[in-house]
């Protein structure tokens, strides 16, 4: 029974190859907390995740510190131990517990020599993506990049809205709407611009029109009664909670109506995740996992209640984690390939990454 014998935990700050536009805010750069779990086998775990402006380099290592010394087999207890014996810093310490459930997986998988889907249970072995576009985007890019990624094989885009301007994004909408080949879609993510339904209707409305697969995030994920309320009036599903940290919010969630968006860097790692998409099943309710897509199409070629995987492609460069990867996912004609190496496919390029590191600690 192999022991947790090191955690490694970094903030790194990457800088985009040039920025991006997400309607007022310009992102020049991401942070992350990347964590690396060594097992006293020698199998290294790895795990990472959007800072976020939040303290989550402290949440990790202190996190961490419940990990060290213990039996790798004892993830449900060791994530229970890292949460406190109070609720009160729970919201917090789950980021923290979830990112070191998803190296802890990672490192057992390595070294019991089985991929993660395997590990969970394998249901398929291709898994469709969603490429995301919508940074800076004009109606003519629109067009255009629908174009070649559907002539890829990518049959859901994704389009990040500005989410103020209606007669902007009804242009951008319809030429992405327009650039669509026979039996592909488009979803918008509004990121949280609204906060009413009178806001929010025209765009939905919109969306509606012009046939969209689904309107992500409308409002924050608190806001259920809203949620529920526009999903009543609407005949395209919402796709809501990435930024949900537990059970019984995905329960309110999955009670309103829609796709569950989950994100294990922040629901509970793999675990969590894992108990969000059995939970959606209950509720008949589709899963797109958020982002990180080489860590949630594992989870997707394990349950068939994910739809897809989202991805902001490498040339968008807006994600630049996906540079220190040592395996990067595979891609054939618009599906993710499981991939047969063991773990959970995070293995990353640890020294080149600490090149950007702002804050560094090793627990033993």
């Amino acid at each position: 029974m192999a022991r947790i014998e090191r955690i490694d935990v970094m903030t790194a700050r990457v800088p985009l190859q040039r920025p991006v536009h997400l309607g007022a805010v310009t992102i020049a750069q991401r942070d992350y907390v990347a964590l690396r779990l060594i097992l006293a086998d020698g199998a290294e775990g790895y795990a990472y995740g959007y800072d976020r402006g939040l303290p989550l380099f402290d949440v990790v290592a202190r996190a961490a510190q419940a990990y060290l010394g213990q039996p790798a087999e004892d993830r449900n207890r060791l994530r229970r131990l890292a949460l406190g014996p109070t609720p009160a810093p729970r919201a917090t310490m789950t980021r923290g517990m979830s990112l070191c459930d998803i190296a802890l997986w990672d490192a057992w998988c390595q070294s019991n020599g089985l991929p993660l889907w395997a590990a969970l249970g394998g249901a398929r072995r291709r898994l469709p993506v969603m490429p995301v576009i919508g940074y800076g985007m004009t109606p003519e890019r629109a067009a255009s990049e629908t174009a070649s990624l559907t002539a890829r094989g990518f049959r859901t885009i994704k389009c990040m809205i500005d989410g103020r301007d209606l007669q902007t994004d009804r242009a951008v909408m319809q030429a992405l709407a327009s650039a669509l080949p026979e039996g592909a879609r488009f979803g918008i993510d509004a990121h949280w611009s609204w906060t009413s339904l009178d806001e929010a209707l025209p765009w939905c409305r919109l969306a509606e029109e012009l046939g969209a697969a689904f309107v992500e995030d409308p409002f924050t994920p608190t806001q259920v009664h809203a949620i529920a309320a526009l999903s009543a009036r609407l005949d395209v599903p919402l796709a809501v909670g990435e930024d949900v940290i537990d059970l019984a919010g995905f329960r309110d969630l999955a009670a309103a109506g829609g796709i569950l968006r989950v994100d294990a860097s922040v629901s509970g790692g793999i675990t969590g995740a894992m108990e969000a998409i059995a939970l959606a099943r209950a509720f008949d309710r589709p899963v797109i996992p958020h982002v990180f897509p080489g860590l949630h199409a594992q989870l997707g070629f394990a349950c068939d209640g994910v739809r897809c995987v989202e991805m902001i492609m490498p040339e968008v460069g807006a994600d630049p984690i996906d540079q220190f990867f040592l395996a990067p996912p595979r891609i054939e004609d618009g599906d993710m390939l499981a991939p047969e190496g063991a773990g959970a496919g995070l293995a990353l390029d640890w020294e080149r990454l600490a090149a950007h590191a702002l804050r560094k600690d090793s627990f033993a």
